[in-house]
């Protein structure tokens, strides 16, 4: 009897072919992986999942590049508030020329504008660093575990589906829950975890001369008095001159920073991440639900 059975076994064995039998082999692998990892998730918190050494390291350096980040352009903000006050009191000042009388606030209107606009800039530049710090503070404490087991569950399931629509679909679903984890989670500190290196290496020291800049020349401003504007008005407006232009260049420099830095950067990353996760989740489904048969 024993010997019949192997037998038998062994004619419906050798009936598969080599790939069929890799197939199956894997399958059965995958499904036990995906058991595993449910197991996993029922018995481990999100908070042992999600934060260990490595996200801690990382956690810890994109905070503190983002409070960096937050100080220097609150600075920003409140010498550019500072330099709008400045101006607008130089504006009440007249300047008698040769012929007729001139009054600084012709002068100094563009520049006033520019500040009040940089003022703006850098609010909203204040406002995208504090929503980064709270959707970091959201992937960190909002438990994902209740994405990633139906995420699980949905691709274990399509392992015993044979119509090739229905498989590319579940597994589609899955594999956009386990990206929107993955981004939930990791997207804003790996974000400033790159953006304190490029700050550190090309943009830190350039917007801190810039401000150092601007404040120097909110003081040499706030020197010239209306007595001085009165008694020597070409030298006035020669040294109005030179403050203004400085002033106006350091500013288009950190408005260019900090926008790049704050805005533009974590967006390239954003879109980096995305279609770095898509190339490995996306692109091999698609890939096998093009190669299968229906």
């Amino acid at each position: 009897m024993s010997c019949t059975f192997r037998t038998s076994v062994g004619l419906r064995t050798n009936g598969w072919d080599g790939p069929t039998r890799t197939l199956v082999a894997i399958l059965t692998e995958m499904s036990l992986l995906l058991v595993l990892c449910l197991l996993v998730l029922m018995t481990l918190s999100w908070e042992e999942i999600a934060h260990n050494q490595f996200t801690g390291g990382v956690e810890s350096e994109s905070v503190a590049y983002l409070n960096d980040t937050l100080h220097k352009a609150g600075a920003a903000f409140l010498i550019a508030r500072a330099l709008n006050a400045t101006l607008s009191v130089m504006q009440s000042f007249t300047i008698t020329p040769f012929i007729g009388e001139l009054s600084l606030g012709e002068i100094l209107d563009p520049i006033n504008d520019l500040i009040e606009r940089f003022s703006w800039i850098m609010l909203a530049v204040i406002v995208s660093i504090g929503i980064q710090q709270l959707l970091m503070e959201i992937g960190i404490s909002v438990d994902m575990t209740y994405v990633i087991f139906p995420a699980l569950i949905l691709i274990l399931v399509s392992l015993f589906i044979r119509t090739k629509t229905s498989k590319y679909r579940l597994r589609l679903l899955a594999y956009k829950l386990l990206l929107l984890v993955l981004l939930v989670r990791f997207a804003i500190p790996v974000t400033g975890l790159i953006g304190s290196h490029i700050s550190a290496v090309f943009l830190a020291e350039k917007r801190d001369t810039a401000i150092e800049s601007i404040e120097n020349s909110k003081e040499k401003l706030s020197e010239i008095t209306a007595k001085e504007v009165a008694t020597s008005p070409t030298e006035s407006l020669e040294k109005l001159k030179q403050d203004s232009e400085e002033i106006v260049g350091q500013v288009i420099k950190l408005i260019t920073l900090f926008l790049f830095e704050t805005i533009l950067f974590p967006l390239l990353v954003l879109w980096g991440l995305i279609k770095v996760f898509g190339a490995i989740f996306y692109s091999p489904v698609s890939m096998r639900a093009r190669q299968q048969p229906a």
